[in-house]
């Protein structure tokens, strides 16, 4: 039997944060591993994921259902001991999650050094093949210049190298690196950027973002662990489908006044006064298949201290 927690443990002031947003169970779950049980490298009970994402109004039924496409979708791996099913990450679900994980919580990002990575596809590529990689190169928020050309100006280029391996498309793909010249003009380059990225709707996506969590931070201090753990999954679950589809774009290139740099800090400094709080609960609340769950480990403790 799992430990029922009833949604009364949310109060109504913190439940609205949850307010008009649409949660799939599949999308919660892939947010519950990648910031909490990827680092620990560890499977799940199902009976304590249906515990957690009870949280957030999902039915049990749809807990199991999910946990069974995330497994047939190569998400997940899942291991039977006695009665009881476990669920971990399979080794390209992991890799998703921690390309995800070097985007998302790298709060400070490096200066622009004014240079533009182009990844261009073979022609000749199979079309499932250029299907995959155009999916990984958006998922890491490239733009698509032309049908075979993506674009990004901050590029982590060891998970660029890992999604062309498992494409097995190193003879397929040319990454070239590009720079404006000073003599000529950078408007085209804001109006193409402007639209290749939609950077409008992205705007106003870190708008509603900023709006639905900034009022939290005068309620950090009151905060259960319970309506801890709510909260960080919230915020990691929309920050990170926002910053998927933000470039991060130079300031140069960007509006004035860009939200995408107070959502940033916003979600830092949410995160920061969450994590102890959560991570009780987790404890509190999660089995795995070899025992309680991990302590807090590095990989998570250093997401706020990195330079």
């Amino acid at each position: 039997m799992h430990r029922k927690i009833s949604d009364s443990q949310i109060s109504a002031n913190i439940a609205r944060v949850r307010r008009d947003l649409v949660l799939r169970a599949n999308s919660v779950l892939i947010t519950i591993y990648g910031d909490a049980i990827a680092p620990r490298r560890q499977s799940v009970w199902l009976g304590s994921l249906i515990t957690l994402v009870e949280l957030f109004g999902l039915a049990p039924r749809l807990v199991r259902t999910s946990a069974f496409r995330l497994t047939a979708d190569d998400w997940f791996v899942a291991t039977r001991i006695g009665r009881r099913s476990y669920y971990g990450l399979s080794d390209v679900g992991l890799l998703r999650v921690q390309h995800a994980d070097r985007r998302i919580y790298e709060f400070n990002l490096p200066a622009w050094d004014g240079r533009w990575t182009l990844v261009v596809l073979d022609s000749a590529m199979r079309a499932s093949v250029r299907q995959h990689l155009k999916r990984e190169l958006l998922w890491e928020s490239f733009g698509q210049l032309a049908p075979n050309v993506f674009a990004h100006p901050h590029v982590d280029h060891r998970s660029l190298q890992e999604i062309v391996k498992a494409a097995r498309a190193e003879e397929l793909v040319a990454v070239l690196s590009a720079e404006s010249i000073e003599s000529y003009s950078r408007k085209p380059l804001q109006t193409i950027m402007h639209e290749t990225f939609k950077l409008t709707q992205v705007e106003h996506a870190w708008k509603q973002f900023i709006a639905r969590f900034a009022p939290v931070a005068e309620e950090l201090e009151g905060l259960s662990q319970a309506e801890a753990f709510f909260v960080r999954t919230l915020l990691i679950h929309e920050y990170r489908r926002v910053l998927l589809r933000d470039p991060n774009l130079p300031e140069a290139l960007l509006p004035a006044d860009w939200p995408g740099v107070h959502a940033r800090q916003l979600c830092e400094t949410l995160y920061r006064g969450l994590l102890a709080s959560s991570e009780q609960f987790l404890f509190a609340q999660v089995e795995t298949s070899d025992g309680p769950l991990a302590k807090t480990p590095r990989a998570i403790a250093r997401r706020l201290t990195r330079a």
